[in-house]
């Protein structure tokens, strides 16, 4: 017996408020202003259960798309990019793909974990020690912004997105934005987006 939840217009995201994955994700459907994907925000300790079927694990973000059940949220990400492709973000040659690439391993790997323990935990020692860590990380990546243009080039793209998601949260994560002219620079012109504010409304 088939127990997939029944068929909808469009595709359906699955997401977990101001977790910094699914942040990302809504700022990339954003981007691509379409209008036929469902958000469900999930909440509260009982599972959706669409999500069950869809994915056991329960992770979030979970996109699920005609018969494709997709996550983790990188996953998610490039598969917007490639199914809705006006505006593109990512670049068509390989290196700048690869540089965007291991800049969001980056920040899913590193400075994401980092605002997740704050999150958790926002009063204790690891959650100070992990503030610590995050600024000195801003501070460091202060490189990769360039003084006109965007992460690592011209174009506004997918490690934008991320970016966003994280730098939106930092005061409700209590880390300070570093003084840094080209990380304030960066920070003003990435939050004044339009996409950003929509999904942080």
């Amino acid at each position: 017996m088939d127990v997939r939840p029944g068929a909808r217009a469009g595709a359906t995201l699955f997401l977990a408020p101001n977790e910094l994955p699914s942040l990302w994700t809504r700022i990339v459907l954003a981007e691509k202003d379409v209008d036929n994907v469902r958000i469900e925000t999930i909440t509260g300790s009982r599972p959706h259960p669409d999500l069950m079927v869809l994915n056991p694990s329960l992770s979030l973000p979970t996109l699920s798309d005609r018969d494709c059940v997709i996550f983790p949220a990188a996953i998610v990400a490039e598969y917007l990019d490639d199914r809705y492709p006006h505006p593109r973000l990512l670049p068509p040659d390989p290196a700048s793909r690869a540089r965007i690439r291991m800049m969001l391993l980056r920040l899913e790997t590193e400075l994401f974990p980092l605002a997740q323990t704050i999150q958790q935990a926002p009063k204790s020692a690891d959650a100070k020690a992990a503030r610590k860590r995050l600024g000195e990380y801003l501070i460091a990546s202060a490189q990769v912004f360039p003084r006109r243009g965007w992460c690592l080039g011209l174009d506004f793209n997918l490690a934008d997105c991320a970016w966003a998601a994280l730098l939106t949260q930092l005061p409700a994560l209590q880390v300070p934005m570093p003084k840094d002219p080209d990380l304030l620079r960066y920070a003003q012109q990435l939050l004044g987006r339009r996409s950003v504010q929509s999904v942080m409304r």
